[in-house]
C-alpha cells in the first residue's frame, strides 16, 4: 500500500483595532488611482486575483486560484452574499493622466459582525509589488471598512509570505491566531 505524503502550510491570522491605532493616509504612487466597487468589473476583479496569485504558493492552497473561470465564480459567489462589503472591495488602476492603462491590483473585503470585518483576497500583479501598490490597496480598503463603522479587521497569510507580513504588521495588524492548512490538489 502506498502511503500518501501530506504536506501542510503555515498561515497566520492577523488582525487590526482601529481603537488601538492611527490609521496612515493613503498615498498612491503617481500614475496609479483607485478605481471602486462595481457589479460591472467583476471580471476584472477575477482576473486580478487568477494573475496575482495563479504561480503563487496561494494557487496551492486554493485551488480556485490556478483558473480564471473558478477566480470568477468565486467573484460572483462573494459578491452575491449578504456579507459582501462594497465599500472595502476595490482595484486600482495604472495609467497617464486618468488614461487607463491597466488594472493592477484588487481586493475584496466581508464584514462578519456589526464591528468586525475580514479581507478576503488581496493581489496585486507580479510585475506591480514592491511599488507601495500592496499599502495602498490595503488602506483603501481599511479607510472603507472605517468607513462603514467596523472596529476589527482581520485578513489570513502564508506565513512564508514575509513582505506582506511586514508590511500589515508596519499598518496595525497582529498575528491573533496560528495554523496550518494542507496544500490542496
Amino acid at each position: 500500500m502506498h502511503e500518501l505524503s501530506l504536506q501542510y502550510i503555515k498561515r497566520f491570522r492577523m488582525g487590526i483595532n482601529f481603537n488601538n491605532i492611527s490609521l496612515p493616509k493613503v498615498d498612491l504612487p503617481s500614475e496609479f488611482w483607485y478605481v471602486p466597487w462595481s457589479s460591472a468589473l467583476i471580471e476584472i476583479h477575477a482576473d486580478i486575483q487568477y494573475r496575482g496569485f495563479c504561480n503563487d504558493l496561494d494557487a496551492k492552497l486554493f485551488p480556485t486560484f490556478r483558473k480564471y473561470d473558478s477566480c470568477l465564480r468565486l467573484m460572483q459567489s462573494l459578491s452575491g452574499g449578504s456579507t459582501f462589503m462594497p465599500e472595502a472591495t476595490l482595484l486600482i488602476a495604472h495609467g497617464q493622466t486618468n488614461e487607463l492603462v491597466e488594472y493592477v491590483a484588487a481586493v475584496q473585503s466581508v464584514r462578519y459582525s456589526i464591528d468586525t470585518g475580514a479581507i478576503q483576497n488581496i493581489a496585486v500583479l507580479p510585475e506591480y509589488r514592491n511599488r507601495g501598490i500592496g499599502r495602498g490597496l490595503l488602506l483603501g480598503a481599511l479607510w472603507g471598512f472605517r468607513r462603514m463603522g467596523i472596529k476589527n479587521v482581520t485578513l489570513d497569510v502564508t506565513a512564508d509570505n514575509f513582505n506582506a507580513i511586514k508590511l500589515y504588521r508596519r499598518i496595525g495588524f497582529s498575528t491573533i491566531k496560528i495554523y496550518y492548512r494542507e496544500i490542496g490538489s
